[in-house]
């Protein structure tokens, strides 16, 4: 029996058996079905995501939920969303609680990419303030040294780019791509928000755009033209290729922190990760990216 399964189990009172582990990565999400709730247990490394960003995450979604923002819906016990920390096989966890959403997860269809965008453009159109960042995965930690050369060159690039300032800011999802919303009765309700802020919206459309890449999709054109239909159905803004040049490289930058700051990568997961990230720079940088235009 899984400890995280012990500990959600005691949570809601429950017998660890009817306890299922969901995603078992980074963060541990675990679903508690009992009589009286059916509800998702994300357990986060503090070393990933502190007790207050849980804290501010709950909050978002709360304010989300009272703007009819089609969202998650937060579960209390003892009144608080956020409990820990706990440790677990030697390292410290912090726990969002959650309602299971009902539904079927987003596929990559243009159907489901249509819904997403629609809801997306109504998080982004949100007259609320999140913490003010740029959207970043802390800079701390080192960067693989067979990732390292194509890490600057991002990281440079960005700095060279960044001078021009953006058209629109907004509330960001901050991870926002199919897998981060349940279609249920047609409308694409969002979660996972542990990436959140108040920074340029580009950096939402540029991850749907890096994820659909990164899923090597042939369909991808037609899938973001849907996305696009139903988010600019929705909000619409000047959004210029410069934006989301930049924000693909910043979304690879991300990546890259990422996985060298929380996973335990292979040679093969090394040389996979630094050629994508070479890829999405050549990819930035080039004629193909216009396949994606705003307008």
């Amino acid at each position: 029996m899984s400890p995280f399964a012990v500990l959600a189990a005691r949570l809601f009172g429950v017998a660890p058996g009817t306890v299922r582990m969901i995603t078992d990565g980074v963060n541990k999400t675990l679903r508690v079905v009992s009589d009286h709730d059916d509800a998702f247990v994300r357990f986060s490394p503090t070393s990933l995501h502190s007790r207050k960003a849980l804290i501010n995450e709950a909050a978002l979604i709360a304010t989300l939920r009272e703007q009819d923002i089609p969202c998650c819906e937060l579960v209390a016990i003892d009144g608080c969303s956020v409990h820990g920390p706990h440790i677990v096989n030697g390292l410290e966890y912090n726990v969002l609680l959650t309602h299971t959403i009902a539904g079927s997860v987003l596929a990559s269809t243009a159907h489901d990419a249509r819904a997403f965008g629609h809801s997306l453009a109504r998080l982004h159109r949100t007259p609320i303030k999140g913490p003010t960042r740029m959207l970043a995965i802390n800079g701390e930690g080192e960067i693989d040294p067979m990732i390292r050369p194509v890490f600057e060159e991002l990281t440079g690039l960005v700095q060279q780019l960044s001078d021009t300032p953006s058209a629109s800011d907004g509330i960001c999802h901050g991870d926002a791509w199919l897998g981060n919303a349940i279609n249920r009765d047609g409308t694409a309700v969002l979660f996972d928000f542990e990436f959140f802020g108040h920074g340029q919206l580009a950096y939402d459309i540029a991850t749907f755009i890096w994820a659909l890449r990164a899923e090597g999709n042939e369909a991808e054109a037609l899938i973001y033209a849907s996305f696009l239909e139903g988010y600019r159905g929705e909000y619409d803004f000047p959004l210029s290729e410069h934006d989301l040049r930049v924000n693909l490289l910043r979304k690879e930058i991300n990546n890259i922190r990422f996985l060298c700051q929380n996973i335990t990568m292979s040679h093969e997961v090394k040389v996979a990760t630094a050629k994508f990230a070479r890829d999405t720079l050549d990819f930035a940088l080039g004629s193909r990216l216009s396949r994606f235009a705003w307008t």
